[in-house]
């Protein structure tokens, strides 16, 4: 015969020594609401909707801000590359007009460079005895040309002249005993145009840099 279950009984709100609450029924579920209450459980929902509604207004203008602040980021990337390449365009034309003009200047005075460097190297040639003077076909304008400034800048040796046919128009080598220097148009641009494309290349880094930086 099954023997029935008797339901364990159990105390309330139990105290211990000094008044100390030790242990305490649950609450018991509240079935019946005052109109008072009523109208405070309705405001202290429609209070925690609004704050809910809030907080995903505020969530969803972060969200907003935050997208502008990429398009803006993309778009100051996308004005800077067309700041460079608008930079190295004009470079590039720089370059190429400079060329231009220089070889225009060489065509109608091609002794002018020999001239200039013979005056800039008038200290080390003036105790000389002898120039030699490598051009490419020199002619009788340019020896004359030569002479003459090695003269002026105090040079009283003997000056040879010697063919040099992989020199180009206006490209020279001046020998003494005690040194030499050269000049050779071709070079200069050539040395003009890999220090730019370093520097371009060196700002297209710190932008680079820069971004990457700033995100």
């Amino acid at each position: 015969m099954t023997q029935p279950v008797h339901k364990r009984f159990e105390f309330g709100t139990v105290f211990g020594d000094g008044g100390r609450i030790v242990s305490a029924p649950p609450p018991r579920e509240k079935k019946f609401y005052t109109p008072e209450e009523v109208e405070d459980i309705r405001k202290s929902a429609q209070a925690a909707g609004e704050n809910s509604a809030l907080a995903r207004a505020q969530m969803a203008q972060s969200a907003a801000l935050q997208s502008l602040a990429d398009a803006a980021q993309q778009g100051l990337g996308g004005l800077t590359d067309a700041i460079h390449a608008h930079k190295e365009a004009a470079v590039r034309l720089a370059l190429v007009c400079a060329q231009k003009i220089a070889a225009e200047a060489l065509e109608r005075f091609p002794e002018a460079p020999l001239t200039a460097a013979l005056d800039a190297l008038s200290q080390e040639i003036e105790p000389a005895t002898r120039l030699v003077l490598f051009a490419s076909n020199p002619s009788d304008e340019l020896k004359s040309a030569a002479e003459e400034a090695a003269m002026l800048a105090g040079f009283t040796g003997t000056v040879q002249f010697r063919d040099n046919p992989s020199l180009p128009k206006g490209g020279f080598e001046v020998v003494w005993s005690d040194g030499r220097a050269e000049y050779n148009p071709q070079s200069v641009f050539e040395a003009l145009e890999h220090a730019l494309n370093e520097a371009l290349e060196a700002e297209v880094y710190h932008n680079s840099r820069g971004h990457h930086d700033d995100r």
